[in-house]
Parts: C-alpha cells; structure tokens; sequence
C-alpha cells in the first residue's frame, strides 16, 4: 500500500500548518474554484517536496507557464505516439482507449459501443489506438452499419492531423516529477483526446505491472469529465480512474462544468473562496482570498492562507535528434529506399512486416517525408507506366550515415 504524504498548502487561523494527506489507498481529490490553477501550482511543488514525484497533465498550460522550472516539462507530442501504442494486456487498454474517445468526443452510449468494437479490432491487428488506425477500420466492424457509423467516421476524421513526435517514451513518464503541457494542441478536442489517451495508457500501464505509488495531478479536469443533461456514456474512464490505487488530484475553475460523479466521489476537497461560497447549502463565512481544505471522511471544513510560492519557468525538454522512437526501423527503412529505386510506401511496409508493426513503419514513413530525408515522386517502371516512389535525398544518407555507425 502507498504511503500517506502530507502536502503542506498553508496556514490554519491559529498559525498552524495545513497539510493534505495524499498517497494512502484510493486516496482522491479536487481543487475548485476561481483560483484552482494557483492551487494546482502550490499542491505541484508541496508534491515534489514530499517526494511523491507527481506526474502531471497540464491541460490548460498554466502549470508549464509558471512552474516549469521545478520539473522536466514536455510539450504533449513527445509523449503522443508513445500513447497510441497499445500496452499489454491489449484488450484491456483498448478498451479504456475507446472509454477516453466516448469522453473527448462526447459520444453516446450507442456510438461508445461502435467504436469499442472497432477498439477490439485494432488491438486484435497489433496495429495503433490513433485516430487514423480508428478512421481506417470504423466502417469495416462487423455488424455496426448506419448513422452511428457515419457520425463517428466524420467526428475521428477532423482529429486525423495528429503531430506526434516520436520520441520519449511512456516508462519515462511513469518515473514521475514530470509536466506535460497540452496546451500547444492545435485545437482544444485535440488536447483533450491526447488528455485522456495519456491517463487511458497510464492506467493500463499500472494494471499490467501494479505500480500505484506517486501522484497524477490533472488540471483542467472539466475540459475531460464533463456535466452532461443525460447519460451520454458508460464512463468507464472515470470509473477506472476514480477506482485507481494511486494518489490522485483533480483541479478545475468551473466546478458546475464537472461531472457530478467526479465531484461527489473525492473526498477531499480544497474549494477557493468564492467556490465555497456558491455551494447551495449554508457554510461558514471565509475571508476572500483565503481556501477552505473539506475532508468529508472527517466531515472537517479547515480554513487556511495559502503558503508563497515562488514562480519558476524554464524551456520544455527538447525533442531527441531525429524524433525517432525505433532506430533500427528507420535504418531499415532507408536501406530499402537507397537498395531498391522503385520502392512505394506499400512496399516499403511490406517489406519491414516481418519485423515491425504496419503501423510503425507508415509512421516512420511519413516522418521521413516531413523531414525531406525521402521524397516520393513519379518514376519511370521501365516499359510500364510511371510510379510514384521514393528518392533517397541527401539528407537521408546523412541520417543513414549516422545510424548505421
């Protein structure tokens, strides 16, 4: 069982410090209110000085903007590729995959059963969780036909334009005092998708090797488990998370933009004052400015000064050379463009297949192509007609140069 960590957030009325008991089973909760970012901030460094190496997903970006310099910051695409890759068991993960769609994309409960379906066939081909594996295979399930279909493949296919920097890899997540910023996501679905990729993979990952020590800060939380007038979906991401051994701390700024659930299942609550001072049932009057720490295992309600915190930013970690998350893939790759001159992205995958995943080796593909290390154009096949393949640039040599020393 996790230790209890006391997170020291301030200062009692009498002068005594105020702590927030985290890390002990099933422990849960939330930061609310106005001033919830700030309070994100302070339980973020109270965290890393209690040594609980919190891994925190920076919805919003503030934390990144005003804490960065406390932890290793990663701008979210580093980790992005990473978390389409499915963890083991993958039936498991693929289905809490499918429960993070239904919640970015608000999904009913009808359409959340097509696309765990889908989930089922991806994670049966070995092939990735990413919205273009989905795209590709959600009108082939068997059995699923119709309008539910129709929607989904047009809702998956304004989020195809994924950038994913194929780099850092989830085991360096987990190690924890880490901040991934989302907020530089194109568009907001698209932070919040790879939101909740991010928590769908981190708790797969903790099922398949039983690692539950350290906390998960998430800020923003209302972008992800939203209010909804009805039963939209099955929830499962936010079953799965609030059933998680490890510590976990949730803040948001529109506490009646959250999922009632969310609320109602944390026990502990830290409230700035003007959300304490919203709830519909009489509480006891704070100063403006101040917080309110409410344990509802004790049914205690303490009020407190929050204590300084100093602002502290640095530049997120740069993305290692090349971006490549499998050398040995890349390598083979452009040994098969410089051996074979009329070699096509469907060969080039063929090619590979004993080897390594289709999805990876498309994805190495075009990785290739963006950085202009291959170029594919029109060739002449000899008396046939002409083929688009790919040329081996200089730059690719280069890259082959140096993966091959």
């Amino acid at each position: 069982m996790p230790s209890v960590q006391r997170l020291w957030v301030g200062y009692a009325e009498g002068g005594e410090k105020v702590t927030l008991d985290v890390g002990s089973e099933g422990t849960k909760s939330i930061l609310l209110g106005s001033r919830a970012r700030e309070l994100a901030a302070l339980a973020a460094l109270s965290a890393k000085e209690a040594g609980t190496n919190p891994i925190i997903l920076d919805i919003g970006g503030s934390l990144a903007r005003t804490m960065s310099g406390y932890f290793d910051t990663y701008d979210y695409r580093s980790f992005l590729y990473d978390s389409f890759r499915l963890e083991e068991p993958g039936a498991w993960h693929s289905q809490l995959a499918a429960a993070a769609y239904a919640v970015a994309l608000d999904l009913t409960s009808e359409e959340e059963t097509v696309i765990n379906a889908a989930m089922q066939f991806v994670a049966s081909e070995g092939t990735l969780l990413s919205p273009v594996s989905l795209h590709d295979i959600v009108g082939k399930v068997e059995g699923f036909s119709g309008p539910y279909v129709d929607k989904l493949s047009g809702r998956i296919g304004a989020l195809r334009l994924f950038d994913a920097v194929e780099d850092r890899s989830f085991e360096m997540l987990t190690q924890g005092n880490i901040l991934v910023d989302f907020h530089s996501a194109p568009y907001p679905q698209a932070g919040e998708l790879a939101a909740a990729l991010f928590l769908a993979k981190l708790v797969a990952i903790s099922h398949s090797d039983g690692k539950t020590d350290g906390l998960l800060l998430l800020t923003d939380a209302d972008r992800i488990f939203r209010a909804s007038p009805r039963v939209m979906h099955s929830n499962r991401l936010l079953s799965q998370l609030l059933g998680w051994p490890r510590a976990v701390m949730l803040s948001s700024t529109q506490e009646f933009s959250l999922s009632p659930t969310l609320v109602h299942s944390c026990p502990l609550r830290v409230y700035s004052s003007d959300a304490w001072h919203s709830q519909t049932r009489p509480v006891q009057r704070v100063l403006s400015g101040t917080f309110v720490l409410q344990d509802g295992r004790s049914g205690s309600s303490t009020p407190f000064v929050p204590r300084l915190v100093q602002t502290k930013t640095a530049d997120h970690v740069t993305s290692m050379a090349g971006g490549r998350i499998n050398p040995d893939l890349t390598r083979r790759i452009l040994e098969a463009v410089e051996g074979f001159p009329l070699s096509t992205p469907e060969s080039i995958v063929s090619y590979v297949a004993p080897e390594f995943l289709p999805a990876d080796a498309s994805s190495a593909l075009a990785g290739l192509e963006r950085e202009r290390a291959v170029i594919l154009e029109p060739k002449d096949s000899g008396s046939g007609p002409r083929v688009f393949a790919y040329t081996l640039t200089d730059r690719g040599r280069g890259i082959l140069k140096e993966l091959r020393t």
